[in-house]
This record gives structure tokens, sequence and C-alpha cells, in this order.
């Protein structure tokens, strides 16, 4: 048989082997959306698959969560780091919550900020979030409320619903900017409308109590709503104290009532939260506090 023609019939042979390979990542992410999470991470760590940095972020997170094997934060570390080293924003974003927080690793806040600004250099939303908080709080860099508002600004036009409701605060608080109650209530409007739970809820609370909009009853209590569907305790203590009392031209139901309040304890155990009033006021410095430890998958 001549040279050719065997070269050719080997590459015939050798094309499904390539594109089982080159097939491993696809099926992993089938896999671990449908919950299989041990069948998708035999693929992920086929050797063309882990060595994709959005492959390495995910066998990160499952080990950090314990899907599909024995969770080990330690080994999510190096992971996140492997992928974070070849400039996947997302690890580099979740390398530094676990500088932060001290999750597998010693906490390091220098080491955080360091890579929560590679991250952001990116233009990941949620980095540029967390530089703004941290800058807003003068947490590990100087206070600069002028700062911390480009950078929510910044995060927000890179799509994260989050940031409108930390741009908003401030321009209630006129802190970085010049106080407008007005344009605060624009920006919750914004977020709210984005699905963002605590936009929902500020909003909620601006028809309700008539600050930087008009006072609505009905508009009030279904942004309210939507912010407690969504999660937002602060909501629910709010449709708490609505049915005791009978506000917002509701009468009163003790029995619902009730209800929101039992539904309010449940979140804070899920989600850590205990102090309500500790909550408001981080949530008002932009820490997202049903979040702020979860690395991104």
């Amino acid at each position: 048989m001549k040279p050719v023609i065997k070269t050719f019939f080997l590459f015939l042979f050798l094309i499904p082997v390539f594109s089982v390979q080159a097939d491993n990542a696809a099926k992993g992410d089938r896999l671990y959306k449908a919950g299989k999470y041990e069948e998708a991470l035999r693929h992920y760590l086929k050797p063309d698959a882990q060595e994709k940095p959005e492959v390495m972020n995910r066998i990160g997170y499952m080990h950090n969560y314990g899907r599909g094997v024995e969770k080990n934060t330690s080994i999510g570390v190096q992971w996140y780091r492997k992928a974070a080293e070849l400039g996947f924003a997302k690890s580099q974003y979740n390398l530094g919550q676990c500088y932060q927080f001290g999750t597998g690793v010693k906490k390091n806040l220098n080491e955080a900020i360091k890579w929560f600004r590679k991250s952001a250099e990116q233009e990941y939303a949620d980095a540029e979030r967390k530089i703004g908080y941290l800058t807003v709080t003068g947490t590990g860099v100087k206070q600069d409320f002028g700062e911390a508002m480009q950078w929510f600004r910044r995060a927000a036009g890179h799509g994260n619903i989050r940031a409108y409701a930390d741009i908003a605060h401030a321009y209630a608080e006129g802190y970085g900017v010049k106080k407008n109650k007005n344009r605060a209530v624009q920006y919750y409007i914004m977020g709210a409308e984005k699905g963002d739970p605590e936009a929902q809820y500020w909003l909620g609370r601006a028809y309700q109590l008539g600050r930087g909009i008009k006072h609505d009853s009905a508009r009030a209590l279904y942004w309210l709503n939507r912010a407690a569907d969504n999660g937002n305790t602060l909501a629910m203590d709010a449709l708490t104290r609505i049915y005791n009392s009978g506000a917002l031209d509701q009468p009163i139901d003790h029995e619902l009532a009730a209800r929101w309040a039992e539904k309010a304890i449940e979140t804070r155990k899920q989600t850590g939260e205990s102090d309500p009033d500790l909550v408001k006021r981080l949530r008002f410095f932009g820490v997202d506090v049903d979040r702020m430890k979860k690395p991104h998958e």
C-alpha cells in the first residue's frame, strides 16, 4: 500500500479517538448539570479536559463543596491556583475569596486583594464589586468612597446586578457622590427589575416610606414580596411587621405574619445570618451576605 494511502487510513482511524478526547469536557458539563457529579469528575480529570482553565475551576469548586468527591478545600485551592496562574479571571476571583476567608489556605488579605485585582483587570464583574466593597469599608486598602463608586459602576456595567444597589446606597447616603434620593431610587429600580433581591427590598421600602419616590402601598407590597420570595430576609421581616400591624392598607393577618417570621429564621440559619441590624449594615456596604463566601462554579 502506498505511503499516502496508509497515512490517510491512519488519519481516519484516529479521528474517533481525537473526538472522544476533545469531548470529555463537554460530557463532564452535561453530567454536572444533570447532577451526576462523580461521572462528571471522571471526565473532567481526563488529561485533555483538565488542561482547560474552566475545567480546573470546576474541579476546584467540586472539591471545595464535596460534589462527586470528598470535600477537601486545600485541593480545591490547588485547582483554583492552577487556573488563576493561567489567567482565568473566575479562578483568580475564587482564589482571592479563599485567601480572604481562609478557605483551604491561611487567611491573607493582601494575597486576596492581589488576586481580586488581577481578576478585576479582566473586567470580571464580581471582582470589581468586591474591590468596591473593600474600598468603601477600608478593608485591606485605603477607604475611598469615590473610588469605591467607580468600582461599583464598573461592576454594574459588566453585568453584576447587585452593584446597582451599592450605587443606590451611595446616592441615598451621599457616599462618594452628592446625596440624591431620587437618583438612588433610579438605581434601585434598575437592580430590582434585573432581579436583585436587595434592590427589590430597598425599592419596596422607598415606596413604603415615600423616600425619593411617591408613596405607593401596592408597589411597596409588590417589591417586598418579590424580594422575600427571592430570599431577602429583611423583606421577610418587613412583611412580618406589615401583616402584624395592618400597614400598607393590608388586613391584619397574624398567621401570615408568623409564616414570614418563620421563613426569615430558617433562611438566616441556612445563610449564617443572625443579627438583622448587622446584616443591614453589611449589605449597605456592598457585602453579598448570601454568597460572600461562595466561590463561583
